[in-house]
């Protein structure tokens, strides 16, 4: 009882019966899960033993399909093991939209190791900053980003370094229109492990498993307003609550294809890019960054819904 005589069972059963009155007709009530309450990479493997074909990502033409994305990121767990990393240790991934980002965000987590995304219009300040407060020793990078890379080896922990290009991803013509950047040419990086040629190296994947719901997944980190920015901690539970709980009251249609230009480094871009495909079972057509003529050509071409 309160101090103002409302009890509280009785506040609450009034609130359910409003909540009931109002609920509009065939909308579901309950959290459903396609297949069950299990971390996302469990997800990602079933999709790639019931679709193994089907396009997980389209990236302005080339498709990474669901049993490839399972594979290679089986291949990028077993990369991570050689080079020493382990269940709970943070790996940075400082890259920005493609299908790479994909391949490390679910063999980061299949090991049980903490996805630490950061934005790669950060500055060496920015990314010394972050990649030393949530203790990173490995990060995954774009070629182009290297020179901010190296500007913070010294005053950091990092000493296992991937890198990767856009042009790795790419096809040779682009379905629709392509930002400059990604057609630029590789660079050679000696002082990192070239992530694509690495995983095509691995005949057999062997890694430890350390998915799991509740253990540290990812490490977010705030914008920042109010003081350095903050690593927000994501296990996978939220991870799959968060998309069951919107697509159990809004289940996207059959066969749909949806399209993103979100950063992947942002946890709206993780969560429409990264989470909500794979839980779903869907096709994600992927763009770098918003581009008004590659949204239309994209949509039209692929059919997005």
């Amino acid at each position: 009882m309160s101090q103002q005589g409302i009890s509280e069972e009785a506040y609450l059963e009034s609130y359910r019966n409003l909540v009931s009155k109002a609920w509009p007709k065939g909308l579901a009530r309950e959290i459903t899960y396609p297949h069950g309450e299990k971390p996302l990479t469990e997800y990602l493997r079933t999709w790639a033993q019931l679709q193994p074909d089907k396009p997980a990502v389209i990236f302005y033409g080339a498709v990474t399909t669901y049993g490839e994305l399972d594979r290679q990121s089986d291949h990028f767990a077993t990369l991570l093991t050689e080079m020493g990393v382990k269940k709970g240790d943070r790996v940075s991934v400082f890259m920005p939209n493609c299908p790479q980002f994909h391949i490390a965000f679910f063999g980061i987590l299949k090991l049980g190791a903490v996805h630490c995304p950061v934005s790669p219009l950060s500055k060496a300040y920015e990314l010394g900053y972050q990649v030393g407060d949530c203790g990173s020793e490995t990060i995954v990078a774009l070629d182009q980003l290297m020179p901010v890379v190296r500007e913070v080896m010294a005053e950091t922990k990092l000493h296992r370094v991937i890198v990767t290009s856009f042009i790795d991803a790419m096809p040779e013509q682009p379905s629709i229109p392509a930002p400059p950047a990604t057609l630029a040419p590789k660079i050679a990086c000696v002082d990192a492990v070239d992530m694509m040629p690495a995983l095509a190296h691995i005949a057999t994947p062997s890694f430890p498993e350390g998915a799991s719901l509740d253990d540290v997944a990812a490490l977010n980190y705030t914008g920042g307003t109010t003081g350095p920015p903050k690593g927000c901690i994501h296990t996978q539970r939220d991870m799959i609550y968060t998309v069951a709980a919107n697509t159990s009251l809004a289940p996207p249609p059959p066969n749909s294809v949806a399209l993103s230009f979100f950063p992947e480094f942002w946890i709206a871009g993780e969560n429409s890019c990264l989470i909500f495909p794979v839980f779903n079972g869907t096709t994600l057509v992927l763009l770098t960054r918003w581009d008004p003529v590659a949204v239309m050509a994209a949509i039209q071409l692929y059919k997005v819904r």
